[in-house]
């Protein structure tokens, strides 16, 4: 790592925090960079349903707690994610007796996983992506035959409860961490018809009185798209709804989207100028934002780690080099953040 560059979390501290999630091995591979660059960490799995609480007795809090202890003794921030999630939670959760669980039980064992993972790190939390990924991608005929023209996606929540464990999940999430920010976390947010869902959602959970304070935008894009202008007409409709904004999960692809079943191919240098160009315009266009985005976090560290990397077919999507070293982009974000541009 080049030690001459200037910390990015310094540059954009007038504008924003600067964020990794991580696992626990990056406490270590990645030590160095995370100290120097980054100012707020997401635990990538180990917060999530299924990883901390596989069965209905058994709790696992050692890898979460191993990056909540990192970041407060390199005085850095914590956002928790993500509890309420189709995905990464048991079977378990939706069974009793062998059968679909009663909406009450269902209930239930939500409240009581909220209240152990808020008691157990409300204070060392400030945000928290309460509820990740409800919005249907596509409503197709069946849905709407079931549940009307309305944004939700079809989950065992969904069927269990109706849309009312969005709304709870909210509740119960301020009741027992009251000083924590309670965000929406979503894909494709900057797809028109997408969009248009998450925002409904967003705004009927607003109107039937949810806690909802801010809205987390994944940002897992890729080098072609989406259009600057959709990402700009995203941020001002969400925050239209007075919600706080962050960047939760950024990257920047060189396959066409995160489940691309393409095969490897040479990534050229004009591919990489690409990226890093988009890199540069993307935080430029958040800094002209930082009255309403407060946070912006790349879904890994470096390129030795990233969910988009297969065996093979390595992938190279975030700030740093595999080798740690910044890519061009960062500096150019640095020098951009520091003369106010």
């Amino acid at each position: 790592m080049n030690k001459e560059i200037l910390s990015l979390c310094d540059s954009y501290k007038k504008y924003f925090d600067i964020g990794a999630a991580i696992s626990p091995p990056s406490l270590t591979i990645h030590a160095d960079l995370l100290k120097k660059h980054f100012n707020s960490l997401t635990c990538e799995n180990q917060m999530k349903y299924e990883p901390m609480h596989p069965e209905e007795d058994k709790w696992i809090f050692e890898p979460a707690d191993s990056i909540v202890a990192f970041a407060k003794e390199n005085g850095m921030r914590m956002r928790m994610h993500a509890p309420v999630w189709h995905n990464q939670t048991p079977k378990w959760f939706f069974e009793a007796n062998g059968r679909l669980a009663p909406r009450e039980l269902v209930f239930e064992r939500l409240e009581q996983h909220i209240k152990v993972v808020a008691e157990r790190y409300r204070d060392a939390v400030y945000a928290w992506d309460v509820v990740n990924e409800a919005t249907a991608d596509k409503v197709d005929e069946m849905f709407l035959r079931r549940y009307g023209n309305n944004p939700y996606r079809l989950t065992d929540y969904l069927v269990t409860c109706g849309v009312e464990y969005l709304e709870k999940a909210y509740h119960l999430a301020r009741k027992y961490a009251p000083h924590v920010q309670l965000f929406y976390n979503d894909y494709n947010e900057c797809d028109p018809l997408k969009r248009e869902r998450i925002y409904n959602l967003m705004k009927n959970l607003l109107d039937r009185g949810a806690p909802l304070q801010g809205f987390g935008m994944q940002t897992h894009y890729n080098i072609n798209k989406p259009d600057l202008d959709e990402v700009k007409k995203s941020i001002e409709l969400y925050a239209s709804l007075g919600l706080r904004i962050h960047i939760t999960e950024m990257d920047i692809n060189f396959y066409t989207d995160v489940h691309s079943k393409e095969a490897a191919m040479e990534i050229t240098d004009e591919m990489r100028e690409k990226q890093n160009e988009i890199y540069v315009k993307l935080f430029e266009l958040y800094r002209s934002y930082s009255d309403v985005i407060d946070s912006v976090t790349t879904w890994g560290v470096a390129d030795d780690r990233s969910w988009l990397s297969r065996p093979d077919r390595p992938n190279y999507p975030l700030l740093f080099n595999a080798d740690h070293s910044p890519k061009p982009c960062v500096y150019k974000m640095i020098d951009d953040a520091v003369a106010g541009k």
